[in-house]
């Protein structure tokens, strides 16, 4: 009993101060890459928000009902129970975690929850209804013409499966922490009432009836597990009750963290230019919702600008005809250097698709896992640092581009008196906020590389006063 009170207690520590914090994180990565899909899939139109308009509170871990659906396609209510399970991840990442609130219980319901899409069997074989209509609106995507789209769908499917995997250990690790205490309870409180012969593995049956019934008295109105209790049982009155007992003890042992396996010696400025490229690459689901909404704008011009009333005119001659290319715009941007205002002529169409191309490597680059940010760990400095500048440059070149369109695009919807015409301010401060931080860091290199060209200077410095005049 010493020796399982003391093995608790480390474990308790371990799990409040180390699993618990982790499995916040998890579940909150699981939530922001469920919702990321999410919107995508609802820009694209395969599935909606809440139709019905539901904003239940959640007041504690509910799954959402994953009854069959019927044979024909239904988005409203596919859409409804993904809206409900939204809402019920939102709360376990809002909820204060911490041992004594994640019973047994509540775990299982935990376990459900992110069970509740089937990310192992994300397709028409799933058994979960759910599921299936989840799958077909997601490889819609996946399979389609939007090759950026598909990607970042992808990477966001891979953290999900790895979060959720992460998070299955975590909750397994809680559940098993709170059956043994129940079991150490158990014998604390209700296994010195009960006598235990020599020879009582015969009355294994009898000796459970007499524990639940002290169980009930001394613990009344607390629950009973008696698959736990069976287990207590046999590693008392088993012939390898003393194997049991010790197996018991070493699944308690707290796991020693993983070795680090020493890198190959880098330079000091390695780490520092990859975390430049990683902070460059955040803004990448920014970008694509950038792009979209000015090409949705741009669309609603063009149809505005070449409709039946000019398509008319133009016929009887009462406008020219116009051959230039409606496309192309001419935009504005400052340049601070002189402090002046200047223009360039932009197809939007050959922007926006750059852009795409930009956002697409962005993307792969995020997940941090894929063969392009493999590369780039491999890579030497030097080059790192070349690759760095570049895409600092262009994704800077794309900033000025989308906010001389934003602005462009809002001032024609002003004279068209054209309202709720979406802006992408935002979009745009979260690109530029990644600009700065990331630039932050290239000088950051740059300096600490210039340290250590200086380094060998100031030592020759140092030793040419001590020589001797002759």
């Amino acid at each position: 009993m010493q020796q399982l009170t003391e093995a608790l207690s480390a474990r308790n520590r371990w799990l409040e101060g180390t699993q618990i914090p982790r499995l916040k994180e998890l579940l909150l990565t699981y939530q922001n890459m469920f919702e990321s899909i999410m919107s995508m899939l609802i820009k694209k139109g395969l599935l909606r928000e809440d139709p019905y308009h539901y904003e239940q509170d959640p007041t504690d871990i509910t799954v959402p009902s994953d009854a069959p659906l019927a044979d024909f396609e239904n988005a409203d209510e596919t859409s409804y129970r993904l809206a409900a399970f939204r809402r019920q991840l939102k709360f376990v990442t809002e909820l204060n975690l911490n041992l004594g609130g994640l019973k047994l219980s509540r775990l299982k319901k935990l376990s459900a929850l992110l069970s509740y899409v089937n990310w192992s069997e994300l397709g028409e074989s799933s058994s979960s209804p759910t599921t299936r209509s989840f799958a077909r609106a997601f490889m819609k995507v996946v399979l389609g013409g939007d090759a950026m789209a598909a990607q970042i769908l992808k990477d966001h499917e891979g953290q999900i499966a790895r979060a959720f995997r992460e998070s299955r250990g975590v909750i397994a690790d809680i559940a098993s922490y709170h059956r043994e205490s129940w079991k150490a309870e158990l014998r604390r409180a209700v296994l010195p009432l009960v006598p235990l012969e020599p020879a009582a593995q015969g009355r294994r049956e009898e000796i459970l009836r007499a524990m639940r019934k002290i169980y009930g008295k001394e613990r009344q109105g607390l629950p009973w597990y008696p698959a736990l209790a069976q287990e207590l049982v046999a590693e008392e009155v088993e012939s390898d009750a003393a194997a049991r007992k010790e197996r018991l003890l070493a699944s308690l042992v707290i796991p020693e963290p993983a070795p680090v396996q020493k890198a190959v010696e880098q330079r000091e400025g390695k780490p520092i230019l990859m975390e430049a490229v990683r902070i460059l690459a955040r803004p990448h689901e920014e970008l694509v919702t950038a792009v979209e909404s000015l090409s949705e704008t741009e669309r609603l011009f063009q149809v505005r600008d070449g409709g039946l009333g000019n398509a008319l005119r133009r016929l009887f001659g009462l406008s020219p005809k116009q051959k230039t290319d409606t496309h192309t715009y001419e935009i504005q941007f400052s340049e601070p250097a002189t402090g002046t205002t200047r223009t360039e002529k932009i197809s939007f169409p050959q922007f926006a698709e750059e852009a795409r191309k930009k956002a697409t490597l962005l993307a792969a680059i995020a997940a941090g896992s894929g063969p392009a940010y493999k590369r780039l760990e491999k890579t030497a400095e030097t080059p790192l640092a070349a690759f760095l500048d570049k895409q600092l440059n262009e994704l800077l070149l794309i900033h000025r581009r989308l906010a001389g369109f934003n602005t462009l695009f809002q001032a024609k919807a002003s004279q068209a008196g054209k309202q709720g015409v979406r802006g992408i301010k935002l979009e745009l401060l979260a690109i530029r906020n990644s600009l700065v931080k990331a630039n932050q860091r290239r000088h950051e290199f740059g300096q600490r590389a210039e340290e250590a060209k200086q380094k060998p200077l100031n030592g020759a410095h140092a030793e040419a006063p001590q020589k001797s005049p002759a």
